[in-house]
């Protein structure tokens, strides 16, 4: 096997791995509605099942799909983590100046 195919396989679990862990914190997150809260991870599932139809021998599906579902599970999940804490230090901020 060369490097660049061990390379690839690396990235590719490390950016599961880590769509993952972010679908998860975001799932933690009591604040949101369930339908946000599920989003991250449904599309997660989505992009699997695009990966998975490779194997059925559709490659045009998962070529075209699967990494955009990937990317989308990215972007939302970090924007709500990020949304979540925003609101955080905000009310934080205003529990710290109330006497």
């Amino acid at each position: 096997m060369s490097l660049s195919v061990v390379v690839l396989a690396a990235w590719a679990v490390a950016f599961l791995t880590l769509n993952v862990i972010l679908c998860v914190r975001v799932w933690r997150i009591r604040d949101l509605p369930t339908w946000r809260r599920s989003l991250p991870a449904a599309l997660l599932c989505a992009a699997l099942a695009a990966s998975l139809t490779r194997a059925a021998g559709i490659t045009v599906i998962a070529s075209t799909v699967a990494f955009p579902l990937n990317l989308a599970t990215l972007v939302v999940a970090y924007g709500e983590i990020r949304a979540h804490r925003r609101l955080e230090r905000a009310a934080n901020g205003a529990r710290e100046l109330t006497p």
